[in-house]
């Protein structure tokens, strides 16, 4: 025997050693990120209900004075379930006056029912996605970590005023039935008990989507989509497109049309491209010029990630899981909302600047992305290990919160402004800017406060 070969054998072995000891070197390093992750969800959650109390709007402002004067006054024979079904402009508020309602026999004020329900979504929400991530195939230290980021994107501060502000609230509704809606369709693969009324739920929820907003309407060929991918048999695609068909024409009838002009027109192309990157950017250059193109960098980069996933999992042929079946869901639902804003608002001037409250309709995009991805950040672990390091998580986590508290700040600062102008306003002042911040009409706004009082609301808060 060559003299040398124990040598080499032990160095081969040693190196095998050390190899295997790096791996578990590097993959220790990653085991307190859970608890990082958890502590950072904690404490942008923390943020949150912070600003959610900070942003409380003192008075019923624009749209609310309109929601308290339709509960009050309502046409001859026009009951309580015509009252909810009432239009309000392109859409069917139905949440938000049954809110109305609640508000005014309980606590004389709009605000506090509408909070509630809101902080009710926001939970029901992160129950629902964590259930998914739970119920995935993944280490239990990927779901804890999974859960604690989706804690994250479902928390974004620039939202809080789907919670406190109630003419916001609509927004939040349609997105949380959305997801309801989604995890409700179990597909072939998913027989449970219950199935079958699961999927009953499924349906009635996404006609509750469109309870919030009229954007909500684009759930129906998501949900098709979504039991097509389930591997659900004809009777049930066919059943679900046949209830969006019904409850779309009833929903729209009679509902105030809006007319669109110019969009197929070169200009009008771009001009609409251009709102859709700016959409899906939000809430990154949403007003202020400074961010507006690397707002539009990030929105080109969400839809061009989110179009290639849905691509990829309707024509690939490779079969899909429940949890990126779910998260592809989320993001078809996003880019349709994103696709089909445009049409609303591409009537007014060139560079219409995107309502920083759309940023609730890209929540879906961010949640659906993390849940398309996990499996391949899984899959692909040992490469994600290399590239980023501790450091660097913890890094993102503490530009994330700072970002928090500087977006707070800026919403607790726009709504002061309404505060502000509303107490000058029951005070009997009449100022320009109060059309921004109250009512556009004066008239209008003086009757709705003479309305107020005479039902004795709570106008000081």
């Amino acid at each position: 025997m060559d003299p040398l070969t124990p040598v080499v054998g032990e160095m081969h072995i040693g190196t095998a050693r050390a190899d295997d000891a790096a791996t578990e070197f590097k993959v220790a390093r990653f085991h307190f990120l859970p608890i990082m992750l958890g502590a950072f969800a904690a404490a942008n959650c923390g943020l949150f209900l912070f600003f959610v109390d900070k942003t409380i709007l003192h008075g019923p402002v624009m749209d609310a004075f309109d929601w308290i004067h339709a509960y009050g006054v309502r046409p001859p024979g026009c009951g309580f379930f015509c009252y909810l079904w009432q239009p309000h402009n392109e859409h069917r508020v139905v949440f938000s006056r049954a809110l109305v309602a609640l508000d005014l026999r309980w606590f004389d004020r709009i605000g506090p029912s509408f909070i509630m329900f809101g902080l009710l979504l926001v939970f029901a929400m992160a129950a629902a996605i964590g259930r998914e991530i739970m119920n995935s195939g993944l280490p239990h230290s990927w779901k804890y970590a999974a859960f604690a980021v989706a804690i994250l994107l479902l928390t974004p501060v620039n939202t809080v005023i789907m919670v406190s502000e109630p003419t916001s609230s609509p927004y939040l509704q349609t997105c949380a039935f959305a997801l309801f809606s989604l995890v409700l369709l179990d597909g072939s693969d998913e027989q449970g008990r219950f199935s079958n009324y699961r999927r009953i739920a499924a349906i009635l929820a996404a006609c509750c989507t469109a309870f919030g907003t009229s954007a909500g309407l684009v759930i129906w060929p998501v949900l098709i989509w979504s039991a097509w991918r389930g591997r659900l048999r004809w009777p049930w695609i066919a059943g679900i497109g046949l209830a969006g068909v019904v409850f779309i024409g009833a929903y729209t009838w009679h509902l105030p049309g809006h007319a669109v002009q110019g969009v197929l027109t070169l200009p009008g192309v771009v001009e609409s491209f251009d709102y859709i990157i700016r959409f899906l950017g939000l809430p990154w250059g949403a007003r202020l010029p400074l961010l507006l193109w690397p707002g539009r960098f990030i929105g080109f980069c969400m839809l061009c990630l989110g179009t290639i996933a849905l691509l990829r999992a309707s024509f690939s042929g490779r079969p899909i899981t429940r949890l990126q079946r779910v998260g592809l869901g989320l993001i078809l639902f996003s880019l349709l909302i994103a696709a089909s804003a445009p049409l609303a608002r591409l009537n007014l001037n060139q560079g219409v600047e995107v309502p920083i409250r759309y940023g609730m309709f890209v929540v879906p995009l961010h949640s659906g992305l993390l849940l398309w991805s996990l499996e391949y950040l899984y899959e692909y672990r040992r490469v994600v290990e290399r590239i980023f390091a501790p450091w660097m998580i913890v890094a993102a986590c503490v530009i994330w919160l700072t970002q928090q508290v500087a977006v707070g700040e800026y919403a607790t600062a726009a709504v002061n402004q309404y505060n502000d102008a509303w107490s000058r306003f029951v005070a009997g002042e009449w100022t320009p800017d109060m059309q921004d911040h109250v009512y556009p009409l004066r008239d209008s706004a003086e009757a709705y406060l003479a309305y107020l009082r005479k039902i004795n609301y709570h106008l000081v808060y």
